[in-house]
Protein backbone atom coordinates (compact mmCIF):
# COMPACT_ATOMS: atom_id res chain seq x y z
CA UNK A 1 0.00 0.00 0.00
CA UNK A 2 2.91 2.41 0.78
CA UNK A 3 4.40 1.42 -2.20
CA UNK A 4 1.75 2.63 -4.52
CA UNK A 5 1.15 5.69 -2.18
CA UNK A 6 4.60 6.92 -2.84
CA UNK A 7 4.29 5.74 -6.60
CA UNK A 8 1.16 7.88 -7.05
CA UNK A 9 2.21 10.80 -5.35
CA UNK A 10 5.67 10.58 -7.64
CA UNK A 11 3.71 10.69 -10.75
CA UNK A 12 1.64 13.64 -9.22
CA UNK A 13 4.68 15.54 -9.15
CA UNK A 14 5.94 14.65 -12.54
CA UNK A 15 2.74 16.15 -13.82
CA UNK A 16 3.46 19.26 -12.21
CA UNK A 17 6.79 19.42 -12.96
CA UNK A 18 7.36 22.74 -14.14
CA UNK A 19 10.04 21.39 -16.47
CA UNK A 20 7.77 19.05 -17.96
CA UNK A 21 4.91 21.35 -18.88
CA UNK A 22 7.76 23.49 -20.59
CA UNK A 23 8.84 20.76 -22.76
CA UNK A 24 4.53 20.42 -23.65
CA UNK A 25 4.49 24.12 -24.65
CA UNK A 26 2.22 24.73 -26.16
CA UNK A 27 -0.87 22.85 -24.61
CA UNK A 28 -3.68 25.22 -25.02
CA UNK A 29 -3.97 28.74 -27.61
CA UNK A 30 -1.39 31.66 -26.96
CA UNK A 31 -2.07 35.46 -27.73
CA UNK A 32 0.32 37.51 -29.14
CA UNK A 33 0.16 41.25 -28.48
CA UNK A 34 0.99 43.56 -31.27
CA UNK A 35 1.08 47.54 -30.17
CA UNK A 36 -0.67 49.32 -33.35
CA UNK A 37 -4.18 48.82 -35.23
CA UNK A 38 -4.87 45.98 -37.44
CA UNK A 39 -3.53 46.67 -40.99
CA UNK A 40 -0.25 48.22 -39.52
CA UNK A 41 2.71 46.23 -40.82
CA UNK A 42 3.63 45.00 -37.16
CA UNK A 43 -0.25 43.72 -37.66
CA UNK A 44 0.56 41.65 -41.09
CA UNK A 45 3.71 40.53 -39.68
CA UNK A 46 2.11 39.21 -36.73
CA UNK A 47 -0.32 37.09 -38.17
CA UNK A 48 1.48 35.47 -40.74
CA UNK A 49 3.61 34.61 -37.82
CA UNK A 50 0.83 33.49 -36.12
CA UNK A 51 -0.24 31.04 -38.80
CA UNK A 52 3.08 29.60 -38.83
CA UNK A 53 3.39 29.19 -35.11
CA UNK A 54 0.39 26.90 -35.02
CA UNK A 55 1.51 24.84 -38.06
CA UNK A 56 4.44 24.12 -36.24
CA UNK A 57 3.66 23.87 -32.56
CA UNK A 58 -0.12 22.63 -33.16
CA UNK A 59 -1.73 25.32 -31.06
CA UNK A 60 -3.85 28.97 -31.97
CA UNK A 61 -1.85 32.21 -31.41
CA UNK A 62 -4.60 34.66 -31.60
CA UNK A 63 -3.44 38.67 -32.49
CA UNK A 64 -4.58 41.06 -30.32
CA UNK A 65 -4.07 44.77 -31.25
CA UNK A 66 -4.11 46.81 -28.00
CA UNK A 67 -2.77 50.40 -29.90
CA UNK A 68 -2.01 53.99 -28.22
CA UNK A 69 0.41 55.41 -26.63
CA UNK A 70 3.31 55.09 -29.01
CA UNK A 71 2.65 50.71 -27.51
CA UNK A 72 2.73 51.89 -24.21
CA UNK A 73 -0.70 50.52 -23.74
CA UNK A 74 0.59 46.87 -24.83
CA UNK A 75 3.89 47.08 -23.57
CA UNK A 76 2.56 47.49 -19.87
CA UNK A 77 0.23 44.53 -20.87
CA UNK A 78 2.79 42.38 -21.91
CA UNK A 79 5.06 43.26 -18.81
CA UNK A 80 2.15 42.57 -16.19
CA UNK A 81 1.55 38.91 -17.83
CA UNK A 82 2.31 35.57 -16.41
CA UNK A 83 5.90 34.83 -17.82
CA UNK A 84 4.19 31.10 -19.02
CA UNK A 85 4.36 31.71 -22.63
CA UNK A 86 0.72 32.11 -23.76
CA UNK A 87 1.09 35.91 -23.77
CA UNK A 88 3.69 37.32 -26.24
CA UNK A 89 4.50 40.59 -27.99
CA UNK A 90 5.48 41.09 -31.25
CA UNK A 91 6.59 44.81 -31.33
CA UNK A 92 9.09 47.23 -33.35
CA UNK A 93 11.85 49.47 -32.21
CA UNK A 94 8.96 52.37 -31.15
CA UNK A 95 8.49 50.36 -27.58
CA UNK A 96 12.14 49.05 -27.28
CA UNK A 97 14.76 51.93 -28.60
CA UNK A 98 12.71 54.63 -29.53
CA UNK A 99 10.36 55.28 -26.22
CA UNK A 100 13.75 54.84 -23.46
CA UNK A 101 14.97 58.30 -25.38
CA UNK A 102 11.94 59.65 -26.04
CA UNK A 103 9.73 59.72 -22.64
CA UNK A 104 11.14 61.11 -19.28
CA UNK A 105 9.33 58.18 -17.81
CA UNK A 106 8.35 55.01 -19.10
CA UNK A 107 5.76 52.45 -17.14
CA UNK A 108 7.86 49.66 -18.42
CA UNK A 109 11.29 48.73 -18.81
CA UNK A 110 12.71 47.58 -21.85
CA UNK A 111 15.32 45.65 -21.05
CA UNK A 112 13.96 44.16 -17.12
CA UNK A 113 10.14 43.58 -18.27
CA UNK A 114 10.84 41.89 -21.31
CA UNK A 115 12.63 38.19 -22.50
CA UNK A 116 13.60 38.71 -26.47
CA UNK A 117 12.96 35.54 -28.52
CA UNK A 118 14.24 36.49 -32.03
CA UNK A 119 14.03 39.08 -34.63
CA UNK A 120 11.64 38.66 -37.10
CA UNK A 121 11.97 41.70 -39.76
CA UNK A 122 13.74 44.81 -40.74
CA UNK A 123 11.67 47.74 -42.81
CA UNK A 124 12.46 51.16 -43.68
CA UNK A 125 10.30 53.98 -44.05
CA UNK A 126 9.03 55.78 -47.27
CA UNK A 127 8.40 60.06 -47.61
CA UNK A 128 4.77 59.64 -48.75
CA UNK A 129 3.19 63.05 -49.86
CA UNK A 130 -0.61 63.96 -50.71
CA UNK A 131 -1.27 63.06 -54.30
CA UNK A 132 -1.47 66.42 -55.32
CA UNK A 133 1.60 67.61 -53.93
CA UNK A 134 3.50 70.22 -56.33
CA UNK A 135 6.93 68.36 -56.01
CA UNK A 136 7.81 64.52 -57.70
CA UNK A 137 11.22 64.19 -55.82
CA UNK A 138 13.05 64.94 -52.43
CA UNK A 139 14.56 68.02 -54.01
CA UNK A 140 11.61 69.52 -54.98
CA UNK A 141 9.86 68.73 -51.71
CA UNK A 142 12.37 71.04 -49.94
CA UNK A 143 11.78 73.69 -51.97
CA UNK A 144 8.37 73.42 -51.58
CA UNK A 145 8.74 73.08 -47.88
CA UNK A 146 10.80 75.76 -47.25
CA UNK A 147 8.59 78.20 -48.90
CA UNK A 148 5.35 76.64 -47.71
CA UNK A 149 3.12 78.86 -45.92
CA UNK A 150 1.28 77.50 -43.33
CA UNK A 151 4.47 75.22 -43.04
CA UNK A 152 3.83 71.60 -44.30
CA UNK A 153 1.86 69.02 -41.69
CA UNK A 154 3.84 65.50 -41.26
CA UNK A 155 1.99 62.50 -39.76
CA UNK A 156 3.44 59.79 -37.72
CA UNK A 157 1.32 56.63 -36.37
CA UNK A 158 4.84 55.62 -34.03
CA UNK A 159 7.81 56.72 -32.59
CA UNK A 160 9.82 55.38 -35.88
CA UNK A 161 7.80 57.37 -38.36
CA UNK A 162 8.26 60.51 -36.29
CA UNK A 163 12.05 59.86 -35.58
CA UNK A 164 12.34 60.63 -39.48
CA UNK A 165 10.55 63.02 -40.08
CA UNK A 166 12.15 65.00 -37.51
CA UNK A 167 15.58 63.70 -38.68
CA UNK A 168 14.45 64.62 -42.12
CA UNK A 169 13.83 68.94 -40.70
CA UNK A 170 17.27 68.55 -39.63
CA UNK A 171 19.09 67.43 -42.16
CA UNK A 172 17.11 69.47 -45.12
CA UNK A 173 16.96 73.02 -42.91
CA UNK A 174 13.01 72.61 -42.93
CA UNK A 175 10.02 72.78 -40.75
CA UNK A 176 7.17 70.87 -40.44
CA UNK A 177 4.50 70.63 -37.92
CA UNK A 178 3.95 67.16 -35.78
CA UNK A 179 0.63 65.28 -36.19
CA UNK A 180 0.37 62.25 -33.52
CA UNK A 181 -1.81 59.43 -35.09
CA UNK A 182 -2.65 55.91 -32.77
CA UNK A 183 -1.28 54.37 -36.35
CA UNK A 184 -1.02 53.86 -39.88
CA UNK A 185 -3.78 53.65 -41.27
CA UNK A 186 -5.52 56.60 -40.04
CA UNK A 187 -2.33 58.66 -40.93
CA UNK A 188 -2.85 57.45 -44.68
CA UNK A 189 -6.76 58.23 -44.66
CA UNK A 190 -5.34 62.17 -43.96
CA UNK A 191 -2.46 61.66 -46.36
CA UNK A 192 -4.90 60.61 -49.05
CA UNK A 193 -7.51 63.16 -48.20
CA UNK A 194 -5.05 66.20 -48.01
CA UNK A 195 -5.46 66.36 -44.26
CA UNK A 196 -1.93 66.13 -43.65
CA UNK A 197 1.01 67.04 -46.35
CA UNK A 198 3.38 64.35 -45.66
CA UNK A 199 3.62 60.87 -43.76
CA UNK A 200 6.31 58.30 -43.28
CA UNK A 201 4.78 54.83 -43.88
CA UNK A 202 6.28 51.54 -43.93
CA UNK A 203 6.03 50.00 -47.67
CA UNK A 204 3.66 47.03 -46.35
CA UNK A 205 0.97 49.80 -45.46
CA UNK A 206 1.47 51.24 -48.67
CA UNK A 207 2.05 49.31 -51.61
CA UNK A 208 -1.41 48.83 -52.74
CA UNK A 209 -1.83 52.60 -52.95
CA UNK A 210 0.84 53.48 -54.37
CA UNK A 211 -0.09 51.30 -57.33
CA UNK A 212 -3.03 53.30 -57.55
CA UNK A 213 -1.51 56.60 -57.27
CA UNK A 214 -3.48 57.67 -54.04
CA UNK A 215 -0.55 58.82 -52.91
CA UNK A 216 3.03 59.76 -53.95
CA UNK A 217 6.52 58.56 -52.52
CA UNK A 218 9.43 60.67 -53.00
CA UNK A 219 12.14 58.76 -50.90
CA UNK A 220 13.32 55.66 -48.97
CA UNK A 221 15.04 55.90 -45.47
CA UNK A 222 16.87 52.97 -45.51
CA UNK A 223 20.55 52.15 -46.59
CA UNK A 224 18.83 50.17 -50.08
CA UNK A 225 16.20 50.80 -52.59
CA UNK A 226 12.82 48.34 -51.64
CA UNK A 227 12.76 45.65 -54.14
CA UNK A 228 9.18 46.64 -54.66
CA UNK A 229 10.44 50.03 -55.73
CA UNK A 230 13.33 50.21 -57.66
CA UNK A 231 12.45 53.76 -58.94
CA UNK A 232 12.46 55.41 -55.23
CA UNK A 233 15.94 56.14 -54.11
CA UNK A 234 17.02 56.97 -50.74
CA UNK A 235 17.22 59.93 -48.58
CA UNK A 236 21.18 59.52 -49.02
CA UNK A 237 21.05 58.83 -52.91
CA UNK A 238 19.47 62.32 -53.19
CA UNK A 239 21.50 64.39 -51.61
CA UNK A 240 20.45 64.24 -47.44
CA UNK A 241 23.87 62.83 -45.77
CA UNK A 242 24.06 60.25 -42.86
CA UNK A 243 20.06 59.26 -43.18
CA UNK A 244 19.13 56.05 -42.62
CA UNK A 245 16.14 54.73 -40.66
CA UNK A 246 15.08 51.25 -40.31
CA UNK A 247 12.61 49.59 -38.12
CA UNK A 248 12.73 46.54 -37.03
CA UNK A 249 10.21 43.82 -35.95
CA UNK A 250 10.74 41.33 -33.44
CA UNK A 251 8.87 38.80 -30.57
CA UNK A 252 9.31 39.21 -26.71
CA UNK A 253 7.63 37.52 -23.88
CA UNK A 254 7.64 38.75 -20.35
CA UNK A 255 10.70 38.92 -18.31
CA UNK A 256 11.67 35.43 -17.10
CA UNK A 257 10.15 33.62 -19.62
CA UNK A 258 11.40 29.86 -19.33
CA UNK A 259 14.37 28.92 -21.68
CA UNK A 260 12.78 26.16 -22.98
CA UNK A 261 9.79 27.82 -24.31
CA UNK A 262 12.05 31.10 -25.53
CA UNK A 263 14.05 28.12 -27.56
CA UNK A 264 11.15 26.73 -28.94
CA UNK A 265 9.57 30.19 -29.80
CA UNK A 266 13.07 30.90 -31.43
CA UNK A 267 13.47 27.84 -33.64
CA UNK A 268 9.83 28.29 -34.92
CA UNK A 269 10.46 31.72 -35.71
CA UNK A 270 13.65 31.06 -37.32
CA UNK A 271 12.27 28.23 -39.43
CA UNK A 272 9.66 30.44 -41.13
CA UNK A 273 11.94 33.25 -41.45
CA UNK A 274 13.32 30.64 -44.06
CA UNK A 275 10.68 29.16 -45.90
CA UNK A 276 9.81 30.33 -49.70
CA UNK A 277 6.42 31.69 -48.41
CA UNK A 278 8.02 33.60 -45.49
CA UNK A 279 10.51 35.19 -47.64
CA UNK A 280 8.11 36.09 -50.93
CA UNK A 281 5.86 37.58 -48.12
CA UNK A 282 8.80 39.63 -46.94
CA UNK A 283 9.96 40.41 -50.42
CA UNK A 284 6.10 41.72 -51.49
CA UNK A 285 6.18 44.04 -47.94
CA UNK A 286 9.97 45.69 -48.91
CA UNK A 287 11.87 44.23 -46.05
CA UNK A 288 14.13 42.10 -44.89
CA UNK A 289 14.57 39.04 -42.55
CA UNK A 290 15.58 39.48 -39.61
CA UNK A 291 16.68 35.99 -37.92
CA UNK A 292 18.58 36.29 -34.66
CA UNK A 293 18.54 34.39 -31.32
CA UNK A 294 17.75 35.86 -27.65
CA UNK A 295 20.91 36.66 -27.01
CA UNK A 296 21.56 38.58 -30.12
CA UNK A 297 18.40 40.37 -30.22
CA UNK A 298 19.04 41.31 -26.81
CA UNK A 299 22.32 43.09 -27.95
CA UNK A 300 21.45 44.33 -31.41
CA UNK A 301 18.28 46.42 -29.66
CA UNK A 302 20.78 48.17 -26.78
CA UNK A 303 23.00 49.47 -29.57
CA UNK A 304 19.69 50.30 -31.42
CA UNK A 305 18.11 52.11 -28.48
CA UNK A 306 21.52 54.30 -28.56
CA UNK A 307 21.57 54.96 -32.44
CA UNK A 308 18.09 56.68 -30.81
CA UNK A 309 20.02 58.62 -28.57
CA UNK A 310 21.85 60.32 -31.47
CA UNK A 311 18.49 60.31 -33.60
CA UNK A 312 16.60 62.13 -30.47
CA UNK A 313 19.53 65.01 -30.43
CA UNK A 314 20.15 65.38 -33.86
CA UNK A 315 16.54 65.75 -35.04
CA UNK A 316 15.83 68.12 -31.73
CA UNK A 317 12.92 66.02 -30.46
CA UNK A 318 11.67 67.08 -27.23
CA UNK A 319 11.03 64.52 -24.38
CA UNK A 320 7.49 63.98 -23.17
Amino acid sequence: MRFWLATLLGLAAFGSNPVFAEDAYPTRPATIVVPFPAGSATDGVARKLAESLREQLGQSFIVENKAGADGIVAARAVASAAPDGYTLFITTNTTHSANPNIYRQLPYDPEKDFTPVGGIIKIPFMLAVRPDFPADDLAGFIKVAKSANPKLSFGSGNTGGRGAGEMLKARAGIDMLHVPYRGSPQAITDLIGGRIDVFFPDPASGLGMIEEKKFKVLAITGDKRVKTLPNIATMEEQGIPNYRIIAWVAMYGPANLPPAITAKLNAAINKTLETADFVGFVDRIGSDPFPTDPAALGAFVKEDTKRWVEIVETAQIERK
